[in-house]
């Protein structure tokens, strides 16, 4: 019995000893590289669309130049024509085509607001994206400021995210015997105009703007004290007159108000307003005219 365990025991270790020599034998199985793993997994991974290209495309150099100098004259331009149609209504408008007004080639006008004495706007041009100009008048909301330089202006002046190009230093001149090497033209700086466009406004137009502004703030201050003020200075007139404009009332009771308004650019004509019931009506200095309403001017030609 024992020599028959002994016999089968040498079998088994004889048959596992046969089976590792085989396995020996066998081709070595090839495992994948762990970097081929990782780019596998990776082209099985769905990729992300590249951006498109919005197709904006910055001008730079002149042609920046150019739009912002056409956006700009936009604005001023709209400066001129809000204080014409302020003067004719007594009020501005957001409506381009009610006030008669378009823009200068490509640039586009969006208001920011619009008050009933004030208006503020901003203008683009598609070659300047982020980039923008903007201008305000009077009163109703906050100053603007532009979009890249946070610039603000003054009312009526147009402020611009534009930066002045480098100018090029002046060639020293050459020895004097020395003809052929003549220095080159300087180039032409680029002028930015930094005054008001209510400068601009025909004076006319500055004195019946001022006298309707001067009819909202006496019915602002007849709101509050139950009559008509008989100075200027007592009425909620946040930014004055415009320059060259002189403003005086001639007569005010609870009842009504007459005033004139004349300037320094046409001495012995004015424009005048009256207001409810006056026992007297105003007439213009020169052509003795007289307003056919209450609250609409009548001015000197």
């Amino acid at each position: 019995m024992t020599s028959r365990c002994t016999r089968c025991s040498a079998a088994i270790v004889a048959a596992t000893l046969l089976v590792t020599a085989c396995e020996d034998l066998l081709p070595a199985r090839r495992q994948a590289p762990v970097a081929a793993v990782a780019a596998d997994s990776a082209r099985a991974k769905p990729r992300r669309a590249a951006p498109r290209d919005s197709g904006a495309r910055e001008a730079t150099g002149p042609e920046a130049e150019a739009a912002f100098r056409a956006i700009s004259q936009t604005l001023r331009r709209l400066v001129v024509a809000q204080e014409s149609f302020f003067a004719e209504n007594g009020a501005y408008s957001a409506d381009l085509a009610k006030v008669g007004f378009r823009p200068l080639g490509a640039s586009q006008v969006e208001f920011l607001w619009v008050a009933r004495d004030g208006w503020a706007a901003r203008a683009t041009h598609p070659t300047l994206p982020g980039r923008d100009c903007v201008t305000f008048t009077g009163a109703g909301g906050p100053v603007p400021a532009t979009r890249r330089l946070n610039r603000s202006p003054r009312e009526g002046v147009v402020a611009c995210d534009f930066l002045m190009p480098p100018q090029p230093a002046r060639p020293a001149a050459p020895p004097a015997g020395d003809r052929a090497s003549a220095p080159a033209p300087a180039a032409t700086p680029v002028v930015v105009d930094t005054t008001s466009a209510l400068d601009a406004v025909d004076p006319i137009v500055q004195m019946r703007v001022d006298l309707r502004k001067l009819a909202l703030a006496q019915t602002a201050y007849f709101g509050t004290q139950g009559t008509y003020s008989r100075r200027v200075e007592t009425l909620p007139l946040q930014f004055g007159w415009q320059r060259g404009v002189s403003v005086t009332l001639i007569h005010a009771d609870p009842r009504s108000w007459t005033a004139r308004a004349t300037h320094h650019a046409r001495p012995g004509k004015s424009c005048v307003i009256w207001y409810g019931k006056p026992t007297r009506r105003p007439s213009t200095a020169t052509e003795r005219k007289i307003p056919p309403a209450s609250g609409v001017p009548a001015c000197d030609d």
